[in-house]
């Protein structure tokens, strides 16, 4: 008995000495799409370092992240239930991301005032005069949150769907008529029940992107007659086995859903990357007479850009929400059309861009 006793207490004293004297893993936690909490400095913190000491112990102790992903396994895989606040699972396995903005402009319940809608807009009049003054179009596309094309496959306790701010925007564009905003949602509700979005990721697949690049391109076509039409017959869409999307990986990196998506195969040779940076890319295409562009905004320019520049001779993809906006690329590159792509989550953005 003494023997096991003495066996207990260890194991009891290890499970408390162990989270401690593990500490010191900092840098990214991926599957949580954020930084961790690093470790505070004693003498600048003063006052305030036993919270901050606190703050990171909680966020790099030993095992965390294991624990962590064994707790989101067992809610998710066995008990069919989203173990994250930020993920929401929908109908016939469907994921969709609650940023805490996108989900409530889903219902038309994102908190905003009509001065900050007027204030991005503002913002954009001042841009495209800038643009105009060196002889460049601009042109503002908006791509649709998932659950606004999908809405029928969300929980119904997050709708029912309703106007939101991408709505409030178009209502006010009539006080802005320098700007030109494209709104893709009628483009890809035609072509919903062609799988746009992965069911695990907030992205749209190649599928969604071409017919985004098509919309773009017949927008641009009355004021940039040259502009390169994207026709279906010069793609094969190859469908792809996806095991995790952006959505499944934050819930755990071990978990693997059957998903599956599309893949873009040119039938020809048209537009190739010659440089390739991250969020950082140029497509040329040589020999020809078509215009130039630069694709400016978040990730859904990612695939966009890979369809969207064979309708260019030279289009140069910089993501600025991740890298911030290049003051210099316009003025450069001088070409003859700007392209901001922003989901609708990002709207927000419009601010800064």
């Amino acid at each position: 008995m003494r023997a096991l006793a003495v066996i207990r207490v260890g194991l009891f004293a290890l499970t408390i000495v162990w989270p401690l004297a593990t500490l010191g893993r900092t840098g990214e936690a991926l599957n949580e799409q954020r930084t961790r909490t690093p470790m505070p400095a004693l003498f600048r913190s003063g006052g305030r370092f036993p919270e901050r000491f606190d703050a990171y112990a909680r966020d790099n102790f030993g095992s965390r992240d294991r624990l962590i992903r064994w707790h989101n396994m067992l809610k998710f895989l066995l008990l069919g239930q989203s173990p994250l606040p930020s993920v929401i699972i929908g109908d016939d396995g469907w994921l969709f991301y609650n940023s805490g903005i996108d989900i409530r402009n889903f219902a038309g319940r994102w908190p905003h005032k009509p001065a900050d809608i007027e204030a991005w807009l503002r913002k954009q009049d001042a841009r495209e005069r800038e643009y105009a003054a060196l002889g460049v179009r601009y042109l503002i596309v908006v791509a649709p949150d998932k659950q606004t094309i999908y809405p029928s496959l969300v929980p119904s306790g997050y709708g029912p769907q309703a106007p939101g701010m991408l709505d409030e925007l178009l209502n006010r564009l009539e006080a802005h008529p320098r700007l030109h905003v494209l709104d893709l949602r009628p483009a890809l509700r035609l072509h919903a029940d062609e799988h746009l979005y992965p069911k695990g990721d907030t992205h749209w697949n190649a599928r969604g992107a071409f017919f985004a690049a098509q919309a773009i391109t017949d927008a641009l076509r009355p004021e940039l007659p040259a502009v390169g039409v994207i026709r279906e017959s010069d793609y094969v869409f190859q469908t792809a086995h996806l095991d995790a999307g952006d959505l499944v990986k934050m819930i755990g990196p071990e978990i693997k859903v059957p998903d599956w998506t599309f893949r873009l195969k040119r039938r020809t040779s048209i537009a190739r990357a010659i440089r390739r940076g991250q969020g950082d890319t140029v497509f040329e295409q040589s020999g020809t007479s078509l215009p130039t562009a630069a694709l400016l905004g978040d990730s859904f320019g990612d695939a966009l850009a890979s369809v969207l520049c064979d309708a260019f001779s030279r289009l140069h993809y910089d993501f600025t929400t991740m890298n911030g906006p290049n003051p210099r690329l316009v003025a450069e590159e001088r070409p003859d059309v700007v392209v901001l792509i922003l989901v609708e989550r990002n709207l927000w953005r419009l601010v800064n861009q």
